[in-house]
């Protein structure tokens, strides 16, 4: 229990940006006081304004075009290192919880691809988590793809985090045929992304 708590019998008043999203119990229960203010002092995007050292907690916010999600999402991102993967698991965790809209869960599970990958020589289940992120990014796919052509006509799909890692880590294990049709399905469905050299090179590792 905090020392806040301890003396007033309740929470402390939380403002900023998990205050307006109504995550503040979340933020309580889920990381004890160094765990809230070493994510408060890493988390500092250029974005923020007003002189506000603690965008997550303090200050008022009128309105945002974020979503719960995203603030998570990209909260996670500044959790990139090995060491903060505990803390990248709670946030994206709870950013997962709050995700309806299907881009925003596009780009939630390509943060978890990345954060996940990165650790897989430090935490047993690493791996196992990035590749069922991928597969969830996938299985989205054509859903976002549809809202992403509509939204932006005319341009090009980005590029599909989920087919790329996916490929790698089966390409590894000697799962050619299974690579090679993951990157079909990335070029009929539009991803951008060098789908045809992994095929080709995989095609070539099929013949010998």
């Amino acid at each position: 229990m905090s020392l806040l708590k301890r003396l007033f019998g309740r929470q402390p008043k939380i403002d900023g940006e998990f205050g307006y999203f109504g995550l503040a119990n979340w933020w309580l229960s889920t990381f004890d006081d160094v765990e809230r203010n070493y994510v408060e002092k890493v988390y500092q995007p250029m974005s923020i304004g007003g002189g506000r050292e603690k965008p997550l907690t303090e200050g008022r916010i009128q309105s945002t075009t974020q979503t719960a999600s995203s603030l998570l999402s990209g909260l996670a991102g500044w959790f990139k290192k090995p060491e903060d993967l505990s803390i990248a698991r709670r946030i994206l965790a709870k950013a997962e919880e709050a995700t309806v809209d299907p881009v925003d869960q596009h780009y939630l599970y390509q943060e978890m691809i990345q954060i996940f990958y990165r650790s897989r020589d430090v935490d047993a289940t690493a791996l196992s988590d990035a590749v069922m992120a991928c597969q969830k990014q996938i299985s989205i796919a054509v859903k976002v793809a549809r809202l992403l052509k509509s939204e932006y006509p005319g341009e090009q799909l980005p590029a599909h985090v989920g087919y790329k890692q996916l490929a790698i880590v089966l390409e590894k294990e000697d799962k050619y045929p299974e690579v090679i049709r993951l990157m079909n399905q990335a070029i009929s469905q539009g991803w951008n992304g060098d789908w045809e050299k992994r095929i080709e090179r995989c095609e070539k590792k099929l013949r010998k």
